[in-house]
């Protein structure tokens, strides 16, 4: 908006609003195409005409002249060299302390190192606890299964070697065999 107020004067504002008061708001789009003004900025004008009267222009216009034309010179005296040699060049100088600053970085750098070093020890031992209890439970099972096996071919019936005819009999029924067999 503030490159309108430039573009137009508050005369022709003031024609244009006035003529825009007196059109039909449907009449809009005639009065500006025939000013090359959008209709947003004709309905501002009429609204500041509405609410200022005659000399609502006037005095925006007076503002901004008046504005551009209050520039004030201030004179400073720098007494520090410093500072006028950072004014003169925009940037001030650094001052870092070295030492402190190669401290906290080698300090950080150590902190970082001990940081991933522990993670890769808690890794590591999570994944020799994982594979012992894995392995654990992976032995009980084989023992547990061979248990089951023995147990099986102590209590059944079965054939070890036919041509030999060598069989299998199951524990119980040779102990309570040999029993009666003894009586």
């Amino acid at each position: 908006m503030a490159s309108e107020d430039k573009k137009y004067t508050a005369a022709f504002k003031k024609e244009v609003a006035q003529k825009a008061l007196k059109q039909d708001k449907q009449k809009l789009d005639k009065l500006s195409e025939k000013y090359d003004v959008p209709v947003s900025v004709i309905l501002m004008w009429t609204t500041e005409f509405e609410k200022g009267g005659e000399d609502a222009f006037e005095a925006v216009e007076e503002e901004k002249k008046s504005a551009e034309h209050e520039v004030r010179n201030v004179d400073v005296e720098i007494t520090d060299q410093k500072v006028a040699d950072s004014v003169e060049h925009g940037v001030m100088g650094d001052q870092l302390n070295y030492k402190r600053l190669t401290f906290w970085s080698v300090f950080g750098i150590i902190l970082v190192l001990i940081f991933v070093k522990a993670l890769i020890e808690m890794n590591q031992y999570n994944v020799q606890n994982t594979q012992d209890r894995v392995s654990s439970e992976s032995e009980y099972f084989q023992v547990n299964q061979m248990k089951r096996n023995s147990r099986q071919h102590l209590e059944s019936f079965g054939v070890v070697d036919l041509e030999n005819g060598t069989y299998h009999v199951p524990v119980d029924s040779v102990i309570s065999r040999m029993a009666t067999d003894e009586e």
